[in-house]
C-alpha cells in the first residue's frame, strides 16, 4: 500500500511538471504571436532594419525629369503622426532625411474634384535632416540637376504646403500608398512643387519633379540658402 501511495505521489509530481511545462509553452507561444499582432499595423523596428536600401533614382545628370525613391527604415509612431527615418543610396553615398507624416490628413479629392477648401493644408508632412546623409542627398540632387552645390541640408524644419491628392482620409496604420503635393516655400524662387507618394506597405517614401523649372526653388528649400 505504501508502494502504491509513492508511485501515486510519483504520479502527481510528474503530472504537475508536465502541466506546468505545456503552460510555460503555450505562454511563451502566445507571447510570440502577440509580438507579431502588435507589429501588424506597421512594420516593426527590426523588420524595417532588414528592408533592402536601393538606389536613389534610375535617372542621370540632365534636363529631363526624374523620380526618387527613400527606403523607409526606420519608424516611430506618435500620438498623432509617424516619424520616418529614410535612406537610399547615390553612387556610393547614403543619402536620406527624416520626415514626419501627421496621420489622418483629410481626402483633397471630395466627389471627385480637388477640394482648395480641405485639401490644403501646413505642418502635416515635415522634412528634417538626419546630418551627413541629408548633406549627401542635397549633394545628389545638385548633381542629378546640374545645379552643383557645396551648401548643406537646412537644421530647420522645412514644413511645405500640402495638398492631398487622395479620395480617402489618410490612415498610416493602413497597408497602402497615399499621395500628396508639396509647395515647398524657398529664397531664390516661387514655390517649389513635388509630386510626393507615402507608401506604408512597400515602407517607401516616393518624390517627382513637377516641372524641372522648380529645381533651383527644391534645392533652396532643402537648404535655406
Amino acid at each position: 500500500m505504501i508502494t502504491d501511495n509513492k508511485q501515486f505521489t510519483m504520479y502527481k509530481i510528474q503530472s504537475i511538471a508536465l502541466l506546468a511545462t505545456a503552460t510555460m509553452m503555450v505562454a511563451a507561444c502566445g507571447n510570440s504571436n502577440q509580438k507579431k499582432t502588435d507589429g501588424s499595423d506597421t512594420a516593426t523596428a527590426s523588420t524595417i532594419e532588414r528592408v533592402r536600401i536601393e538606389k536613389l533614382t534610375n535617372g542621370t545628370p540632365g534636363p529631363e525629369k526624374k523620380s526618387f525613391f527613400l527606403r523607409i527604415t526606420d519608424e516611430v509612431k506618435t500620438d498623432s503622426s509617424r516619424i520616418y527615418t529614410t535612406k537610399s543610396i547615390y553612387n556610393k553615398d547614403t543619402v536620406g532625411a527624416k520626415i514626419e507624416v501627421v496621420d489622418f490628413i483629410p481626402a483633397g479629392i471630395i466627389d471627385g474634384q480637388p477640394s482648395d477648401d480641405v485639401g490644403f493644408t501646413k505642418g502635416k508632412i515635415k522634412i528634417t535632416t538626419l546630418g551627413t546623409q541629408s548633406d549627401n542627398l542635397v549633394k545628389a540632387l545638385g548633381e542629378l540637376f546640374q545645379m552643383p552645390t557645396t551648401d548643406g541640408f537646412t537644421k530647420e524644419v522645412v514644413l511645405p504646403n500640402v495638398f492631398s491628392s487622395n479620395k480617402v482620409n489618410v490612415d498610416l496604420s493602413k497597408k497602402t500608398a497615399y499621395s500628396f503635393k508639396l509647395f515647398l516655400e524657398n529664397k531664390k524662387a516661387e514655390p517649389a512643387e513635388l509630386f510626393f507618394n507615402v507608401d506604408t506597405y512597400k515602407h517607401s517614401i516616393e518624390f517627382s519633379e513637377k516641372d524641372p523649372s522648380f529645381r533651383a526653388g527644391f534645392i533652396s528649400a532643402l537648404t535655406g540658402k
